[in-house]
């Protein structure tokens, strides 16, 4: 029998790491409101998830952290995504919308 793993980490501990790095826990924030609303689970967004599904909602996190402020090379490092996949993320998500 493995022994379980211990959390050193509270809920309070885990909201001021957020607050270390802003851009991770706002493109964590904008992600689980998006995957709420479409009905998407958060690990496959935030994971290697590759389902045309998943990544059109990904594609529409990246585009509202990035109007939100965000530089594409701050939504890839919490996104653990290239910043190039980023960039053409946002890219398909204007097209879709008549921006680009």
């Amino acid at each position: 029998m493995k022994p379980q793993a211990m959390s050193f980490m509270t809920d309070a501990d885990k909201l001021a790491a957020d607050n270390l790095n802003p851009a991770r826990g706002t493109v964590r924030r904008i992600a689980r409101e998006v995957c709420e609303y479409t009905d998407t689970r958060l690990e496959a967004v935030m994971g290697r998830d590759q389902t045309p599904a998943t990544c059109r909602v990904r594609e529409l996190v990246c585009y509202i952290a990035e109007r939100s402020g965000l530089s594409p090379n701050q939504i890839s490092r919490a996104l653990g995504k290239d910043g190039s996949t980023v960039r053409h993320a946002i890219q398909n998500e204007k097209r879709r919308r008549g921006e680009a």
